[in-house]
């Protein structure tokens, strides 16, 4: 499959993506009506006005898939190319990308959900199997909006959460900040891991799953002299948590105390 080139904002971005990609030329929307396979991938706002222009400026080939990489939108987005001879489809791979060159090094073996209309899907699989992503079929009629949000939740927010422990960490001078670094890598991976086997709620430990209210209050308190941007998310986290504690036996009582301890009050 030759890579013809890239469509961007201006001809600048466009020669910057063939020259990462060593391959292709910068294209007009009139190049578009002999490309076989058009790939949209742009911010969510901007896809679907970047539909209707292509389709506005040029015929598309007969048979040519067109698809997107949005997480948000289905085939919706595509649907001005609804009735013009050509297969229709969405590829999203399922991973974080801050920017294109740790991403190019990191997506093979990734998975990415498709979506894709009948005449679509063989063409789709091939090019997903060709990126060396591993293929999810999204299931139909599901809602969009919740996948995208469980997305962001898995990706930017365990982001942010790393943030949030690198902040702790050197709040309380414990450690050397590269054994801080080694510690939280060592921490989040394994309690990754352990979902993965487990579940997250056999995975739960740590003093929601004791019912350990003392020890909360304590964090708390503490978080609140040295760094109080993060008692917000430590509430809210340790909360998520109550009821997985609950459902591995945590009893009423605990629980009670435990949700006292993670009140809106300073403790």
């Amino acid at each position: 499959m030759m890579l013809l080139g890239y469509l961007g904002r201006s001809r600048a971005s466009a020669e910057r993506a063939c020259a990462f990609a060593g391959a292709g030329q910068p294209l007009s929307f009139a190049d578009l009506g002999s490309a076989h396979v058009i790939v949209f991938a742009v911010s969510d706002p901007e896809l679907e006005a970047a539909v209707r222009n292509a389709v506005l400026a040029v015929p598309p080939r007969p048979c040519s898939l067109w698809i997107h990489t949005s997480a948000r939108f289905g085939l919706e987005a595509l649907l001005p190319l609804a009735g013009k001879g050509v297969r229709l489809g969405a590829l999203h791979p399922l991973m974080p990308f801050a920017d294109a060159a740790s991403a190019e090094a990191q997506l093979n073996g990734k998975p990415a959900t498709l979506i894709a209309d009948p005449r679509a899907r063989h063409l789709l699989l091939v090019l997903c199997e060709r990126l060396g992503l591993v293929p999810v079929w999204a299931q139909p009629g599901g809602e969009r909006a919740l996948y995208h949000a469980a997305c962001a939740l898995a990706a930017n927010g365990l982001t942010a959460l790393r943030s949030l422990v690198d902040t702790a960490f050197a709040a309380s001078q414990c450690l050397d900040p590269s054994d801080a670094a080694r510690v939280a890598d060592s921490l989040m991976r394994a309690a990754l891991d352990a979902c993965a086997g487990r579940g997250p709620t056999a995975a739960l430990s740590g003093p929601v799953a004791r019912g350990d209210a003392e020890t909360l209050r304590l964090h708390r308190r503490s978080l609140l002299v040295a760094a109080p941007e993060l008692d917000p998310a430590y509430r809210a986290l340790m909360s998520a948590c109550v009821p997985l504690a609950q459902q591995r036996g945590l009893s009423p009582v605990a629980t009670a105390l435990v949700r006292e301890a993670l009140a809106d009050e300073a403790p």
